[in-house]
């Protein structure tokens, strides 16, 4: 019985990369997020992912650009499990929010790597340092349209509602990073319900 050309073990040469890819981002964000590592390397992703440096190097040009295909996976996932959270959640506006925030939270209870990575290590890379603020200006601009799917009318307006949500992202990011570094003693619950209010300021009263 003839074998179909390119395939090995059942796997086209494509899903044998994407297997690839996948080992070398989890064990990018592994030995970039964990606490009290030692500093983050292409060597190191490689032993981490049992994987040689060829294999490395068919994914990504170098080191910077595996850091930054893991933020925006840690990016994708914040969007997806806060827009779900919203469409899965009854009642008001406030209710609604305060799934967002806690799936948002959850999100690095359940994976603190990721909390490290995305919010505390990101911006002390220079190459990542913008990456990161455009990721922070997304999650405002779907903070601003949230607001208007949820208040309606009672939303903060304009250039006003923009700031706001800025504001109010700006704000959980820095909550989150001192939560997750132990500079305050709270918990997630704490920080959602602080957020939360904090959400409901982007309606104007």
């Amino acid at each position: 019985m003839a074998v179909k050309q390119g395939v090995y073990r059942g796997q086209s040469a494509q899903e044998r990369s994407a297997e690839r890819r996948a080992r070398l981002l989890e064990a990018t964000l592994e030995v970039w997020g964990r606490e009290e590592g030692p500093p983050v390397t292409m060597t190191r992703i490689c032993q981490e992912a049992g994987l040689t440096e060829r294999y490395f190097y068919e994914q990504f040009t170098g080191l910077e650009e595996a850091l930054s295909s893991v933020l925006e996976t840690i990016y994708d996932e914040v969007l997806d499990v806060t827009a779900r959270a919203v469409g899965e959640t009854l009642g008001g506006p406030a209710e609604r929010a305060h799934a967002a925030v806690t799936a948002f939270v959850q999100l690095f209870v359940d994976d603190p790597r990721k909390g490290r990575a995305a919010m505390i290590l990101a911006p002390s890379r220079p190459t990542l340092r913008a990456r990161r603020q455009a990721m922070l200006k997304g999650l405002a601009d779907f903070a601003e349209v949230e607001a208007l799917e949820l208040y309606g009318d009672e939303a903060e307006p304009g250039s006003g509602g923009v700031l706001a949500a800025m504001l109010f992202v700006g704000g959980l990011s820095e909550l989150v990073v001192a939560w997750l570094d132990g500079t305050i003693d709270t918990t997630p619950e704490e920080i959602a319900d602080a957020a939360t209010r904090a959400f409901t300021r982007l309606a104007h009263r």
